[in-house]
């Protein structure tokens, strides 16, 4: 299954059945008394040390000169496909 051949809906759907088909194979472990190790994914927290309060910390800045824009845009002249097009307004 590729994600990008479904909608938001049909990936909803497919959840829905998934969560299904667990709740069935958990109550099938328990009427046989298999042990089984349970967790919930969607209440699973970011661990603090995950999280870095000031991550703007790690910007380093950067000013690029017209020179170094226009080798960066070279790399694109003609590939309308790979980057995204804009309108000058106003002039």
């Amino acid at each position: 299954m590729r994600a990008e051949q479904h909608n938001l809906d049909s990936l909803r759907k497919i959840i829905r059945e998934l969560q299904q088909e667990n709740d069935n194979l958990r109550q099938l472990l328990a009427k046989n008394e298999i042990p089984y190790e349970s967790r919930e994914i969607m209440e699973e927290q970011e661990s603090p040390d995950d999280y870095d309060e000031d991550q703007g910390a790690r910007i380093l800045p950067f000013n690029p000169t017209n020179k170094m824009a226009k080798v960066f845009f070279s790399y694109f002249w003609g590939r309308t496909d790979v980057y995204a097009k804009r309108e000058r307004q106003g002039g």
